[in-house]
């Protein structure tokens, strides 16, 4: 006669749980490309913020920021997990800068530390990019291109500009009047940027209080 199967529950361990930041996934690898092309001190600050969005949704963003520090050495089974996520991330962020830059981040111990030494030595404001930004910024206009065409150029060059220098932050109103002086800024150049066969609806649209933003005024042109 066989011998019973043993029915004894496996027990979840703690880090099964998927809310939890040790957790790992099946399809989480080492070779995985988080995000698409090379970080490298032109579009650190781009590129960072993917990464950094695209840790998040994975819920590894603490190794990153701090929050999550290496287990004390007590606790065996911590530290192996911790050192398999740390690794994970490592590598999740190698594969997104330049070889190059790679070569010399990639024998600091942990996440959180190549994070930082990439922030502090591309983190600062290329003052050379900011300024040919922003003079893209001034030139941009419509021409031949599409509506469409236009306002996703000027919108992808307000991005970049933002992320090179961000609003300063403040609180209560102050914060809401700078955000609504920039919408307005924004519109404007829109606006001042539309071929002459939209100089009716241009001037209907400034004559709107308030002025609306400007993916407002794009959904009313189209």
């Amino acid at each position: 006669m066989s011998e019973p199967a043993n029915t004894t529950p496996i027990t979840p361990k703690w880090y099964d749980d998927p809310s939890h930041s040790f957790n790992l996934h099946h399809s989480d690898q080492p070779g995985m490309i988080l995000v698409a092309q090379s970080l490298n001190q032109e579009n650190y600050h781009i590129k960072s913020h993917a990464m950094l969005m695209a840790l998040t949704t994975k819920n590894k963003d603490w190794f990153i920021d701090g929050t999550v520090t290496r287990p004390p050495a007590s606790s065996e089974a911590e530290t192996k997990q911790w050192t398999r996520c740390n690794i994970l991330v490592k590598g999740w962020i190698l594969n997104t800068i330049s070889p190059k830059i790679a070569e010399s981040v990639m024998y600091n111990d942990t996440a959180y530390e190549l994070w930082e030494e990439l922030k502090e030595c591309f983190s600062h404001t290329n003052s050379v990019h900011f300024f040919q930004i922003k003079q893209e910024i001034h030139d941009c206009i419509q021409e031949g291109a599409s509506i469409g065409e236009y306002y996703t150029k000027l919108k992808s060059l307000w991005d970049t500009r933002d992320a090179l220098c961000p609003l300063p932050h403040c609180g209560g109103n102050a914060a809401k009047e700078l955000q609504e002086y920039q919408q307005k800024q924004h519109t404007i150049k829109f606006l001042m940027g539309l071929n002459a066969i939209y100089t009716a609806a241009r001037g209907q649209i400034l004559l709107m209080e308030p002025l609306p933003a400007v993916n407002k005024v794009y959904s009313l042109i189209v």
